[in-house]
């Protein structure tokens, strides 16, 4: 790898790890405008309903509803600190865990000119 391409891959690393962190920060943080800004508006956030029944039914949360959740305020209750891992990266798509104390989250990003978006999401909540 060339010292050009490597720097390329750093900057589009650290342009998917901004986007991830944003979207969990700002979760966190309560700002609803930087959770706009990490935002696909499309965005399909998932988590299986009920695991152990075996119904196929999903919970969706759909990125207004997630900037309305932002706007909420910070949540004071959960520990602020989260791990994100890049499990896969290329030049236009991007899919990366995140784990925090109440979420363990994988997410799928897309490039759109110079910026990385959440474009889908798929949760769980974590046992306290």
């Amino acid at each position: 790898m060339t010292e050009r391409e490597a720097s390329h891959e750093e900057a589009r690393r650290e342009g998917i790890r901004a986007a991830a962190a944003d979207y969990m920060q700002s979760w966190l943080d309560g700002d609803p405008d930087r959770m706009r800004r990490c935002l696909h508006p499309d965005l399909a956030k998932r988590r299986v309903r009920d695991t152990a029944s075996g119904d196929l039914a999903l919970w969706e949360v759909p990125a207004g509803d997630l900037i309305d959740d932002a706007m909420g305020g910070p949540k004071l209750q959960y520990a602020g600190d989260f791990e994100i891992t890049i499990l896969d990266a290329d030049d236009e798509v991007a899919s990366v865990r995140i784990l925090s104390q109440p979420f363990n989250e994988y997410l799928h990003l897309a490039r759109f000119g110079h910026r990385w978006l959440v474009v889908n999401a798929l949760y769980r909540r974590r046992a306290n």
